[in-house]
């Protein structure tokens, strides 16, 4: 093997062999060199330019997929442990098929649910929402595997989360949930909310709340453990079956079902069974038990808010957030207050029904109430909206024509829909005049 030359002489060459001569090889490696190392530093910057701009790993995912009884899992036909009172809202078909009809196409039917059941999970796959107070940051919405996860995508990084529950009938408004301890309990409520009649996502009532509120966060809202219970607790008709404050999500009852309203119903079902007596069909509120107009506000307004309840506020006319709480205006309305105790909930809806839209039957119960010699004027105690009689002639709560909407449309003067926050639209319960569609009428009637 020939020995290794030291002046850069290919081995064996002579003098008219040479490439290129000892200065000419060592140039041409410098040239080599200063290449390798302009090319080393262009990859590195192409490199820390990739690093720098690409978003960080996306934070591992957190959430589960909620199984409901009554939903997704059938009522266990012995009771969720012995001695269960509660029977499940199936149960009630059989004998009351109308009303459970009704009920079932109602709002009270679908104010809880796994967010992976609803059809709104698949309907926003593939959303992305820019946040409305962060325009650095947008919010993904993807439907896959039966689970529909949230993402909170930033500059650097991409936080995501399967959503759990999702709260609200979507008549309004629908916001995801989830649970992170159900002892204490803890609850994660999303920043951001569904709105049905805009049909896309804005920031969750009390999101954007100036001070900000305690417990917000970049995802959503934290509420301390007694408000996080009552939102289950209103959504629900049972939350759980032991002391405390807990979120018993194995034995929950979710949606305000038959029971919810007229109690625990399974000692009813098995006496109707055995053909026993009507004394023994008797359930803790219903039918023949005579309850006063105030009984069935309270009951309504256990979840819908009564005067004094945390978060009423200001008993304020003039306050577009109490027509959120449709028991707090009524029980300041005249129509309640003059009705001698014959004015509730159920004069103008049926419980069972979701919330008619029938403007023409809402106003035939007004004036079957107001027109004079009327045998209900002074006391509202008609039935329902759906039972009140026709009136080719609308009258005024004095007995006279209207003079300020000759239409007859009662509702658009006295019950008009006030925005109670985030575009969402409720019907003003506290019954008087809050405008008058014809500024040029000659006279308006009284103040309701």
């Amino acid at each position: 093997m020939a020995a290794a030359t030291t002046d850069g002489e290919e081995p064996g060459a002579g003098p008219t062999g040479r490439v290129g001569g000892a200065g000419s090889f060592a140039s041409s490696r410098r040239v080599i060199l200063a290449g390798a190392l302009a090319l080393a530093a262009l990859t590195g910057a192409a490199l820390w330019s990739t690093f720098a701009t690409r978003p960080e790993p996306s934070i591992p995912t957190h959430g589960r997929v909620v199984r409901l009884l009554t939903m997704e899992r059938p009522f266990p036909d012995g009771g969720r442990y012995p001695g269960d009172p509660f029977i499940g809202p199936e149960a009630c078909r059989d004998c009351h098929p109308a009303e459970t009809a009704l009920h079932w196409r109602s709002g009270h039917a679908r104010t809880l649910s796994s967010a992976a059941w609803r059809k709104l999970a698949r309907q926003v796959d593939h959303t992305t929402v820019a946040d409305p107070e962060r325009p650095e940051v947008s919010w993904e919405y993807r439907f896959a595997d039966d689970r529909l996860y949230v993402g909170r995508r930033t500059p650097s990084k991409l936080e995501e989360l399967v959503a759990e529950y999702a709260f609200g009938s979507g008549q309004h408004a629908v916001t995801f949930v989830n649970v992170e301890n159900a002892e204490t309990p803890r609850i994660l409520e999303h920043r951001m909310t569904y709105y049905a009649r805009t049909r896309s996502f804005g920031l969750s009532p009390g999101h954007d709340a100036v001070p900000r509120p305690p417990g917000l966060t970049p995802l959503g809202g934290y509420p301390p453990p007694s408000d996080a219970w009552s939102c289950f607790a209103c959504h629900s008709t049972q939350v759980s079956t032991g002391p405390g404050l807990r979120i018993d999500e194995d034995r929950l009852i979710p949606n305000v079902s038959c029971e919810r309203c007229h109690g625990p119903a399974r000692a009813h079902v098995e006496a109707a069974a055995r053909n026993a007596p009507t004394d023994a069909l008797k359930l803790p509120f219903g039918p023949g038990r005579g309850y006063t107009a105030e009984q069935v506000i309270g009951q309504c307004g256990m979840c819908h808010r009564h005067p004094g309840k945390p978060g009423v506020g200001p008993l304020d006319p003039e306050n577009p957030h109490l027509a959120r709480f449709q028991p707090v205006g009524v029980l300041q309305s005249r129509c309640y207050r003059e009705s001698g105790g014959g004015f509730s909930c159920v004069t103008c809806h049926d419980p069972h029904d979701r919330t008619s839209r029938d403007r023409p039957a809402y106003n035939a119960t007004c004036v079957s109430c107001h027109e004079a010699g009327s045998p209900q004027a002074g006391s509202a105690s008609a039935s329902t909206s759906t039972s009140a009689p026709a009136h080719d002639r609308p009258r005024s709560a004095h007995g006279l024509p209207c003079p300020v909407e000759p239409t007859g449309d009662c509702v658009a003067c006295h019950m008009p829909p006030v925005d109670a926050g985030q575009g969402v639209l409720f019907a003003d319960h506290w019954i008087r005049v809050r405008r008058r569609p014809d500024a040029s009428a000659r006279q308006a009637p009284g103040r309701q």
